[in-house]
């Protein structure tokens, strides 16, 4: 299912709508996927043979909620504080796009024509909305193509963790949601960030042959992919060396938002005829009110004994998974 839009160019953006305009493209959307804050459209060309202007991108369009900022606000943090981190074809790039009137409503319509996770049913586009993102495409062009999405989590441990913990950030939040049978993507890889950028080759291959079949990016992720990741957590570790639970500033705090927003990035790898593409996506900055939330969530690892694997006996489990377990 789709629905039929037109590109243009205007004042220098891109512009896309259901209404055609002067030396505009025929297009179609298809509904690729959602989250929590964004909806994630695959732009099609109109027609065999047909150029897609937008070949090699996804248009992104924020969902009405209010936690969620507008386009606008989310290119110009990512610019801020994201795309200069990385190079260029390490990261998903982001640019954008002029919404005409009406593609809201007649998205909004379209949604509920789709498959889609039972507890999105309600989040809708917001109509005032005039600006989307165009994003790089990371998922399979063609079925010899390979995709790893792989969230590295927290690749150093947490300033707030007590010295002697026997589990990293990742564990003890893993083992914690397992005690309540909580189980969420990241969980259920039951993989150790701490050693997939462990100096021990032997831990990080044994991580990356745990993630995929695929021996490129397997190969990857050991070789090339290490400096990404270990670049990845010295942002993490330079942009909160103290922890949430010791900040009581404003930049200290932005730096903890960004920080969290690195910590809670995906890593898109693809194969392509043995070629890597490798992009850290979904970094939108994580807003200051986040703080409390992981204040909270760092006592209670603290306090309830998961960091130290010494959580109350009617849940405790050793402690496996983690490089820290192992020293």
């Amino acid at each position: 299912m789709s629905i039929t839009v037109y590109f243009s160019e205007q004042n220098c953006l891109p512009s896309i709508g259901v209404e055609p305009l002067t030396s505009t493209n025929q297009l179609k959307l298809t509904y690729l996927s959602e989250g929590g804050a964004n909806f994630v459209f695959r732009i099609i060309a109109q027609g065999p043979g047909s150029d897609n202007p937008l070949n090699g991108k996804l248009l992104r369009l924020r969902k009405d909620l209010s936690h969620v900022q507008s386009a606008k606000a989310q290119l110009e943090a990512f610019d801020a504080n994201f795309r200069p981190l990385f190079p260029a074809h390490h990261v998903v790039q982001q640019e954008l796009i002029v919404l005409g009137p009406g593609l809201a409503e007649a998205l909004n319509a379209f949604v509920k024509t789709v498959s889609r996770p039972t507890h999105r049913l309600d989040d809708v586009l917001p109509l005032d909305e005039t600006h989307g993102l165009l994003v790089t495409d990371m998922t399979p062009s063609g079925s010899e193509d390979v995709l790893l999405q792989l969230k590295p989590k927290w690749l150093a441990q947490s300033p707030s963790a007590p010295a002697d913990a026997k589990r990293c950030r990742t564990c003890a939040l893993r083992a914690q949601r397992g005690a309540n049978r909580i189980h969420t993507a990241t969980d259920r890889q039951e993989t150790c960030p701490l050693r997939l950028v462990s100096d021990v080759e032997r831990h990080a291959t044994e991580v990356a042959t745990s993630l995929t079949d695929d021996k490129t990016i397997a190969n990857f992720l050991i070789g090339d992919g290490r400096q990404l990741l270990v670049t990845l957590r010295s942002h993490q570790e330079m942009l909160d060396p103290l922890g949430a639970l010791a900040v009581d500033d404003e930049d200290a705090i932005r730096n903890v938002c960004r920080a969290m927003t690195l910590r809670d990035c995906t890593l898109f790898v693809k194969s392509s005829s043995g070629r890597i593409e490798a992009r850290l996506g979904d970094l939108d900055l994580k807003l200051a009110e986040k703080l409390s939330y992981w204040k909270e969530v760092e006592v209670k690892l603290r306090e309830d004994g998961w960091y130290l694997n010494v959580e109350a006996k009617a849940v405790w489990a050793e402690e496996t998974v983690c490089l820290l377990s192992r020293s």
